[in-house]
């Protein structure tokens, strides 16, 4: 949870699905930064919030998870990234895995404020433990009943979703924007679906 310091604080407006760049404390010549997406929503004026996943060998998830505490200071850049809806008043169909989630729930929670469309979440994980914020999606599924619907795909019990699943699952939503944010082959595999349903390329946004 991060908060500007002082004449800083207006710079830092962003859109929901946007990035933090983080300097990450270094002696490699010319530094070390990581981007790491907002899952905060600016329609609730949160302080603004990244989610960091660990990851082996990974430079700086590693240390921010092992250093960051309350009161430290990092240099971050301002928000970026295209990965916006253009309004927030439409229904959407949001594809996420794994910690692609992050920029996906800043998405879900901005529509959920802003209007009465509809979103519908599909969100692979490797089993029910993985589940990134498993319990705050379970609130808002009751806060919004009719508005949100989760589908949760758990590698362990489902095996990893194939092109004619997500095909399945996509059809209804055919007419919606969709934002897709994972790993790689989910991310291939989703847009695979989607073009194979004759989805226009303009309604598909991915987050590499």
């Amino acid at each position: 949870v991060l908060e500007p310091e002082g004449e800083g604080r207006d710079s830092f407006s962003y859109k929901p699905g946007q990035f933090l760049t983080i300097r990450i404390p270094s002696d490699r010549p010319g530094g070390a930064a990581r981007c790491y997406s907002l899952c905060s929503t600016p329609l609730h004026d949160e302080k603004l919030k990244v989610t960091v996943k660990r990851t082996r060998e990974g430079f700086g998830s590693n240390w921010l998870c092992d250093n960051a505490v309350e009161g430290n200071v990092l240099d971050v850049l301002r928000p970026a990234g295209t990965f916006t809806p253009r309004s927030l008043t439409d229904s959407f169909l949001l594809c996420a895995g794994g910690s692609g989630i992050t920029p996906v729930m800043s998405i879900l929670k901005s529509v959920l404020a802003a209007g009465t469309g509809l979103i519908t979440l599909f969100y692979a994980n490797q089993d029910e433990t993985s589940i990134i914020f498993r319990e705050e999606l379970i609130a808002l599924t009751a806060a919004y009943p009719g508005r949100l619907t989760v589908i949760h795909w758990l590698g362990t019990v489902q095996g990893l979703p194939d092109d004619a699943t997500l095909s399945a699952l996509s059809a209804p939503y055919v007419d919606r924007e969709v934002f897709i944010c994972g790993p790689g082959p989910f991310m291939d595999c989703v847009s695979r679906a989607l073009e194979g349903l004759g989805m226009p390329s303009g309604q598909i946004h991915i987050e590499r």
